[in-house]
């Protein structure tokens, strides 16, 4: 007899959801970690692909000409930003200058003839006047002169006299013909040998006057018959009243037609040439005041007037030459002293002014770096005036209130610099 077994009935199977669902709370950990360690390189990836490319891109988003910095690195610079302010003043500003000579109150005296320099009238520091004697020259050439004008002297003594001769020939002649005692071309005859003698005398009188003035160049006074050793030498005279600034010769040296001689100057005036930059020429003209200050006064301010503005730019300092005529009373200033020139307009007007640390040069003209929104600095060309206690007249590119960085502009101009260099391969 068999025993069967009696089937036990499956249990009902289990949904997936509710399989799971009861599952859940010890597996959800395990899920959320897995799944923020997914995320992780997906942000990473992204971030690679989006942002870095516009971090890249920043430094190229500030226009060309201009450098951005954030707090952080203008702190770290040094970099002060200040407003541009306007003032009103006289503009004005100084140049480097050197005392010169008055050219217009100086002689260079040299030698006229060939000779020998027999006396010395005048030593270096000694105050000459007009005409007065300086030195002495033994030459060949006074002696012909002299002969000459003797020559001269001598045949106008005889056309004087072949004149009279002949003018009382003329009038008798004249004469006679009146009594019938002589023919008409007897008479004419004698006239115009009375005319010819006129005429020879005007050609010697012009003689003794060429002659005269022969000697005059020399220097030589025209006497007829000069006495003493004085006629037979040239005197070396002072042309103008001044000092005597230099002597080149002493008693027996040779000289040449042009061999210099003396310098005599009138130091009452002298010059004071300075060098301004281009972009100056506006504030300066001729005809305008100027103030001349040297090191050895330095309280003292001397009057001067601007003479002369140069035609021509010095290719190699881009500057041009402006010449100042100074009164010296007392003789206190001195030829080759330096000086400083304050050039500029005579009447005040408004102004915008920067401190004189904003200007930064870059290719050969002045510039300054306006403040802008988001740290950037504008690169600006401007146009300068004068300077007074450290701030400089802008007269263009800024304006009344801009923002211009001040101290550390130098390192933006760097930065600049650097940003616009080619890169190395």
């Amino acid at each position: 007899m068999s025993t069967r077994i009696p089937e036990i009935a499956p249990a009902p199977r289990e949904g997936f959801w509710k399989r799971h669902q009861r599952h859940m709370p010890r597996r959800l950990p395990r899920l959320l970690l897995a799944v923020g360690l997914l995320l992780v390189p997906a942000v990473v990836v992204i971030r690679w692909f989006t942002v870095k490319p516009v971090e890249e891109a920043a430094p190229a988003a500030a226009a060309e000409g201009s450098v951005s910095l954030d707090a952080t690195a203008r702190e770290n610079a040094g970099i002060s930003v200040v407003e541009a302010k306007s003032v009103v003043r006289t503009p004005a500003f100084e140049a480097p200058a050197v005392l010169a000579l008055d050219e217009g109150r100086t002689a260079r005296i040299g030698s006229l003839v060939e000779g020998n320099v027999v006396a010395i009238r005048a030593e270096v520091g000694d105050r000459a006047r007009q005409g007065q004697v300086l030195a002495e020259l033994h030459s060949h050439v006074i002696h012909d002169a002299w002969a000459d004008y003797r020559k001269a002297v001598a045949d106008r003594r005889r056309r004087e006299t072949e004149l009279a001769w002949a003018a009382q020939a003329a009038a008798r002649a004249s004469r006679l013909l009146d009594e019938k005692a002589l023919s008409v071309q007897e008479q004419q005859r004698a006239e115009t040998d009375r005319v010819a003698a006129e005429e020879e005398l005007v050609r010697a009188k012009t003689e003794v006057r060429r002659a005269e003035e022969a000697l005059e160049h020399l220097g030589v006074t025209n006497k007829e018959d000069p006495t003493g050793e004085s006629g037979e030498s040239i005197p070396v005279r002072a042309p103008l009243a001044g000092v005597v600034l230099e002597k080149h010769v002493t008693t027996g040296t040779a000289v040449t037609p042009g061999t210099p001689l003396f310098v005599v100057s009138d130091l009452a005036t002298l010059w004071a040439m300075a060098e301004v930059d281009e972009t100056r020429l506006p504030l300066v003209a001729a005809g305008r005041p100027a103030k001349v200050r040297v090191a050895a006064y330095p309280d003292r301010a001397f009057d001067a007037e601007v003479t002369f503005v140069g035609d021509a730019i010095n290719p190699k300092t881009r500057r041009v030459t402006i010449r100042c005529r100074v009164p010296n009373p007392g003789g206190l200033l001195k030829p080759e002293m330096y000086a400083r020139v304050s050039l500029g307009e005579e009447a005040p007007r408004a102004m915008v002014v920067v401190p004189a640390g904003a200007i930064q040069e870059i290719d050969g003209k002045p510039h300054v770096f306006v403040s802008t929104a988001g740290g950037t600095f504008e690169k600006r060309a401007v146009a300068l005036g004068g300077a007074d206690e450290g701030w400089i007249e802008v007269r263009s590119g800024v304006k009344s209130g801009e923002k211009v960085a001040a101290n550390g502009s130098f390192l933006l101009k760097s930065e600049l610099l650097k940003g616009s260099a080619p890169a190395e391969d």
